[in-house]
């Protein structure tokens, strides 16, 4: 399959495309990575980056921080780089899907900050996923899971015969400081509330669940955080069925006949 690019309304968006899947990435917009389609099945709602710096303020996501310089590399990996005055972040997305109908399907992110200033930066990373595993977005359950020294590396999703983990490489990077499941739009909220938010470690959830990790880090004059991870969906997800033409046209004239014989009922009572 080949690389794809579509227009939006003032946006971009990128499709990846491997085996039995395809993510679609907008870059330039805080709907970010909104689809992740496995076996004709969207496994995704939303994730996206948020940053802060310092203990002050509100959160910003990352299309916020310039014009993103995009580098298509191949049909299933596609780098992203934004840049200020203050620090430069770079996202390597890699995809990897499995083979058609096994259900399974792996995406990698590296995410590079370097800082840009002289001075030591007090940086804080967020990542907030919603997932919705079999296109349904109530009947989900999730945990966080923990690493080294009380540190969070990654998580794990689950709904029926298939679930989502996500882990952080904590040999390359550093695990997460924080990390929050919640339900609903409570942890997008507290992104965009505009005060500065620190994840609470609910470590578990269940319904229309989201999560969110978070680093916290200082970074050395000119030096980088690089943050290493892996999602995986593994398992055939339970899929609500689109009739068949053929079955449409039997409901159809079922319904059709019900009318008939309703509307030939009622003139024979009268």
């Amino acid at each position: 399959m080949g690389f794809c690019l579509s227009i939006g309304v003032g946006h971009a968006q990128y499709t990846l495309s491997s085996g039995n899947s395809s993510v679609a990435i907008n870059p330039s917009s805080q709907t970010g990575m909104d689809s992740w389609i496995v076996d004709g099945q969207n496994q995704l709602n939303q994730q996206w980056f948020w940053y802060r710096i310092g203990s002050t303020g509100p959160e910003a996501s990352f299309d916020t921080i310039s014009t993103p310089v995009i580098n298509p590399i191949n049909a299933s990996i596609l780098q992203t780089t934004y840049a200020n005055s203050i620090f430069s972040a770079t996202v390597l997305y890699s995809l990897d899907g499995g083979a058609i109908g096994s259900g399974t399907s792996d995406l990698s992110e590296q995410i590079s900050i370097q800082n840009l200033t002289g001075t030591t930066l007090s940086f804080h990373f967020f990542q907030y996923a919603d997932f919705n595993l079999g296109g349904t977005p109530n009947n989900d359950t999730g945990d966080l899971t923990l690493s080294r020294r009380n540190t969070y590396g990654g998580t794990v999703q689950y709904n029926s015969s298939c679930h989502l983990s996500e882990n952080v490489d904590t040999v390359v990077s550093q695990p997460a400081s924080r990390g929050q499941f919640g339900t609903g739009n409570t942890i997008l909220n507290l992104l965009n509330d505009g005060s500065p938010t620190t994840l609470n470690n609910n470590f578990s959830a269940s319904g229309n669940v989201n999560w969110a990790l978070e680093w916290d880090v200082s970074i050395a004059a000119g030096g980088t955080l690089l943050i290493s991870k892996d999602l995986n969906i593994v398992g055939v997800c339970p899929v609500n069925p689109i009739p068949e033409p053929a079955t449409w046209s039997l409901a159809l004239f079922g319904l059709i006949s019900c009318g008939l014989f309703k509307r030939g009922w009622r003139r024979r009572m009268d």
